[in-house]
């Protein structure tokens, strides 16, 4: 029986698609299909190379600003010249994305994340020459912005870390998980955090009192004496408001750290480390904010400790609180 000829070009797709990854035949399923759609779709591990671009955004940033305070802000150049470093942070984005282009490994990827971390926070630390006509490096919306930026990319964070494929891009090593089950139980652990938790808020507390004693030039002088340190050009804004908003939205977050840090010493636990997530997650947005354009980039320092604060708060909730029964049932010591 004589088999018809077939065309040409079908037995060329053929052989091709045989060859291809992912293909039906037995010898390739051991590969994946790759994806061809036009729609696109949240690569997998995006989450990691978000976190790594959020922390070398961050160590940027800190980083430039004290180096450049601690050595009295320096001119790169001479004369005329004055080579920013801005320019440099578009460098570093120019060879993150040269390596998303041209190379194909296992560790690109995260090489890029930290090249565009680092390459993202030269180039808006300099935010505030480009928004203002007098090229001012120190206006006091400069920190906002930038803290604007990265509460952005931390918001993108966690929206990825909420898929149901997400994984853990950070894992507890079990030596430290074994530590912690010893000798940081779930009642030792509430006492600390409780106890920490209401001294915060009671400092916190303690600076809406003051605001509402003293008046508006006595403590603008105050501000700038404690966040100012020697050759430091920032101007401190004048308007009372901002200096209100700070205090009502510290005031706040500090009666609520006071609530939580009492419910947790008391036993519950739920209560206490869900109080505890609401006023600092005020005080890193909103609280931050104001802090950032009335005391700029020497409230970061707060910032941080809040966000060691936060970490501690979710740590608790996810090893003790989460899926246990909360007080009155017997707890582990």
């Amino acid at each position: 029986m004589m088999v018809p000829d077939r065309p040409a070009a079908a037995v060329e797709i053929e052989q091709r698609t045989a060859r291809s990854p992912g293909s039906a035949y037995p010898h390739d399923v051991s590969e994946p299909a790759p994806f061809h759609g036009r729609a696109p779709r949240v690569r997998d591990g995006a989450e990691r190379s978000i976190l790594l671009l959020l922390v070398a955004f961050v160590v940027a940033v800190v980083s430039t600003r004290w180096f450049l305070q601690s050595t009295g802000y320096p001119q790169v150049g001479g004369g005329e010249l004055h080579v920013a470093h801005l320019l440099w942070g578009g460098l570093l984005l120019v060879l993150a994305v040269g390596l998303l282009l041209v190379l194909s490994a296992t560790w690109v990827t995260d090489a890029a994340a930290i090249l565009a971390g680092v390459g993202t926070g030269l180039f808006i630390d300099e935010v505030g020459k480009f928004i203002t006509a007098s090229n001012d490096y120190f206006y006091p919306l400069a920190a906002p912005i930038i803290y604007g930026f990265l509460l952005a990319i931390a918001v993108l964070y966690l929206a990825l870390r909420r898929r149901p494929t997400s994984r853990p891009v950070v894992t507890q090593p079990g030596r430290l998980a074994r530590w912690e089950d010893r000798h940081l139980g779930r009642v030792r652990y509430r006492r600390i955090l409780g106890i920490v938790l209401l001294l915060t808020g009671a400092v916190w507390t303690l600076t809406l009192l003051v605001y509402l004693v003293l008046d508006d030039a006595t403590i603008r002088e105050l501000i700038t004496q404690s966040v100012t340190v020697p050759g430091d050009p920032v101007e401190r804004p004048s308007e009372p408001l901002f200096y209100a908003l700070e205090a009502i939205v510290i005031g706040a977050s500090g009666a609520l750290l006071m609530w939580a840090g009492v419910a947790l010493v008391s036993g519950r636990d739920r209560l206490g480390s869900m109080v505890a997530l609401i006023g600092l997650v005020i005080s890193l947005t909103a609280g931050t904010l104001v802090s950032l354009y009335v005391e700029q980039i020497t409230a970061m320092s707060a910032t941080i400790t809040n966000a060691v604060l936060l970490g501690a708060v979710v740590h608790f909730r996810h090893r003790h609180v989460d899926g246990v029964q909360d007080a009155g049932s017997p707890d582990p010591r």
